[in-house]
């Protein structure tokens, strides 16, 4: 029997400060009956780094059975606004033949770093 496999792609990413980014995504995953994708925007850049202190917009939902984690991009502002803790989200897991159901357990802002100027002290 064939599983489902994860397809990724592109998508237009919108970050608090109303600039578009093009970034990688799951295609058809967990969150995106609510997660805001829209198709790439040619000419934007490209998001390609993510770490603890630039990072896009996610949000975590758990399952209560089994206490397994899922996390997805939140590709909007007005997307991410509307996802309230303790929403629901059927999600089609492999290996079972129905889909199980998580609830939005964290939502995790996006971080960008603003440039500042930086202090010289004297000699």
């Amino acid at each position: 029997m064939p599983g489902n496999r994860k397809n990724f792609s592109y998508f237009t990413y919108t970050d608090d400060n109303a600039v578009d980014w093009n970034l990688r995504g799951e295609d058809g995953g967990a969150g995106s009956a609510v997660d805001g994708h829209a198709a790439f925007t040619a000419g934007a850049p490209v998001w390609t780094n993510n770490s603890k202190r630039h990072h896009v917009r996610y949000v975590e939902a758990t399952d209560a059975a089994t206490f397994r984690k899922i996390r997805f991009v939140v590709y909007t502002p007005t997307a991410y606004a509307a996802i309230a803790g303790g929403d629901t989200l059927s999600v089609p897991v492999p290996g079972t033949a129905t889909s199980v159901t998580y609830t939005v357990t964290a939502k995790i802002p996006e971080r960008q770093p603003l440039a500042a100027a930086s202090r010289h002290l004297a000699d």
